[in-house]
């Protein structure tokens, strides 16, 4: 079946199987260290610089970690 004729059903099942993927491997004992060394290095801190190139990069890299960290807190309905 192409992207093109997937119904909001099968997508609603696609992202909860998703979202418990990344609960998976963000619960495990190295997921968590993984998830809070991120957190430490992306997750407060502020993108701005005087070089616009290195505020997207750092931007980037937050966006990532803010992505995860939605991804796990997503509760099941």
């Amino acid at each position: 079946m192409s992207k093109d004729n997937i119904t909001f059903d099968e997508l609603h099942e696609e992202h909860t199987k998703l979202v418990e993927d990344y609960k998976q491997c963000f619960s495990s004992p190295a997921g968590e260290i993984v998830l809070k060394d991120l957190e430490a290095a992306y997750g407060n801190r502020i993108s701005f610089s005087k070089d616009p190139y290195d505020t997207a990069f750092k931007e980037g890299q937050r966006s990532l970690f803010l992505r995860i960290k939605s991804m796990i807190t997503i509760r099941k309905e």
